[in-house]
């Protein structure tokens, strides 16, 4: 080999090694840098090494910012900052570098690489959490509370309140929402559909409150009245229902049954007449003061507070009946009404009155006054029944075993409480009126001239009112 070869091969050889060594150089160089037209996640990162395109991305994680869009559409802006947002070294940039082919750098020279990383990123949730304290919607004035749909009263019984959506963030969910969001790397987030919102607990079509309302409208769906005569009403209805109401040791809501009889006791004592005091205009002028006798309207209050709870129960419509014990012939505020027998002991007269036309005005003869048996006055009351061809009886003396007197009536038509004073006819007396009574009066009757009887016997009947003063 010629010496002029030999050194070409040695130029040759020379210029191999520069070039390898040239080369070995820029993969070792490529193998700490990116290639050149190198971008990571829209950076540019040519010939930067791990730490420099780290750097770039922590400086992009600075400029992110969040767009929260609201129930109504209003946009609120976070930015990193508010957000406590960092850049977190996962490896994702130093794995990125590592995968790059550095001994390939003549071919990835001229090619442009593009590389989307999911970058890690933390963020400070306290410091998140103040910033959603702060957005203008979080403010108070800016927003609508939600609120349960409620049984409410009415003044027809009980109705379901609408509940209300309102706009109000739940400050936690929220929060959690958007440091999921910048974790994610989201531009916007849409709270909404995030479920950041606080809901009402309790909607109009609760079942449980629908079943409510239908029960305590039933329980004071009833509506009673009740007639006392001449105008006076009294009505059980809705209104006077609802406080009544009460829970039992269960809670559940029911009717109390201890207003009921109070109520009852109530209308009893506003209404009933029986031995009550009553002022009578006398035939001829003047008033009589009443009070004896067992004339007059006495509620069975047992039997009407037990009517009146079925039909509560039942929520009955219309009128309902009270039970009486003792009763009168009117309904009127004069329960004695326009027929009644009048009695005056001191005139010795009597007078009977049907439909208020005077029928029968005649004298008699009442209880002896000389032999103390003189006729009860000062009272009203009511005839026990009537009979014809009747017998009286006095009491039974002890020492002979007989009645101390009888005596043949054709008409008999008690109205004492125990049927032994009363109106008859005697036809074996022959004057009637005057002063008879106060020494030959009769043994506590009101003897009655036998005609006179027989009208009066033809005209009244149980109940019938008979007025002695």
């Amino acid at each position: 080999m010629t010496k002029k070869k030999k050194m070409l091969l040695t130029l040759v050889a020379v210029m191999i090694l520069i070039m390898a060594v040239a080369y070995a150089g820029m993969a070792i160089y490529f193998g700490r840098h990116f290639y050149s037209n190198t971008t990571i996640n829209g950076i540019n990162c040519t010939e930067m090494d791990a730490k420099e395109a780290k750097q770039l991305l922590s400086d992009d994680v600075h400029v992110y910012t969040l767009t929260l869009v609201e129930m109504d559409g209003t946009k609120e802006i976070l930015t990193a900052e508010q957000l406590g947002l960092s850049f977190r070294d996962d490896g994702e940039v130093d794995q990125l570098l590592e995968n790059q082919n550095s001994w390939l750098w003549i071919r990835e020279f001229f090619s442009d690489k593009q590389h989307e990383l999911k970058v890690s990123v933390e963020v400070d949730e306290d410091t998140v959490r103040s910033a959603v304290k702060e957005l203008s919607c979080m403010q108070e004035g800016n927003y609508t509370s939600p609120v349960d749909a409620a049984l409410v009263e009415t003044d027809t019984g009980y109705e379901i309140t609408q509940e209300v959506e309102g706009n109000q963030l739940d400050t936690e969910k929220t929060v959690a929402a958007v440091c999921q969001a910048a974790v994610d790397g989201s531009e916007t987030i849409d709270l909404s559909a995030a479920g950041c919102y606080l809901k009402p607990a309790v909607y109009q079509d609760n079942a449980e409150l629908v079943e409510q309302r239908n029960y305590k409208n039933q329980l004071v769906s009833a509506n009673l009245t009740m007639d006392f005569g001449s105008g006076r009403t009294e009505t059980v209805d809705t209104a006077l229902l609802k406080t009544w109401i009460v829970q039992d040791e269960t809670g559940k809501d029911v009717i109390d049954q201890n207003q009921i009889r109070a109520y009852v006791s109530t209308l009893a004592e506003k209404y009933n007449t029986f031995q009550t005091t009553r002022y009578f205009e006398k035939t001829g002028g003047g008033t009589a003061v009443l009070t004896a006798g067992d004339y007059g309207w006495l509620m069975d209050e047992e039997t009407t507070a037990a009517d009146l709870s079925a039909a509560i129960a039942e929520g009955r419509q219309g009128t309902f009946e009270v039970t009486y014990t003792n009763t009168a012939k009117s309904r009127a505020l004069n329960d004695i009404g326009s027929s009644y027998v009048e009695i005056s002991i001191d005139q010795q007269t009597m007078w009977c009155y049907v439909d208020g036309q005077l029928i029968v005005s005649t004298p008699v003869v009442t209880g002896c006054v000389s032999k103390g048996t003189e006729t009860p006055r000062g009272g009203v009351w009511k005839v026990k029944t009537r009979k014809t061809d009747y017998t009286m009886t006095g009491k039974t003396d002890p020492e002979t075993g007989k009645p101390s007197y009888t005596a043949h009536c054709n008409y008999w038509v008690p109205y004492s409480e125990d049927l032994t004073i009363g109106l008859h006819d005697l036809v074996t007396r022959s004057a009637f009126g005057g002063d008879i009574y106060l020494t030959n009066g009769s043994h506590g009757c009101v003897n009655t001239p036998l005609e006179a009887m027989k009208q009066i016997f033809d005209v009244v009947a149980y109940g019938f009112p008979v007025v002695v003063y």
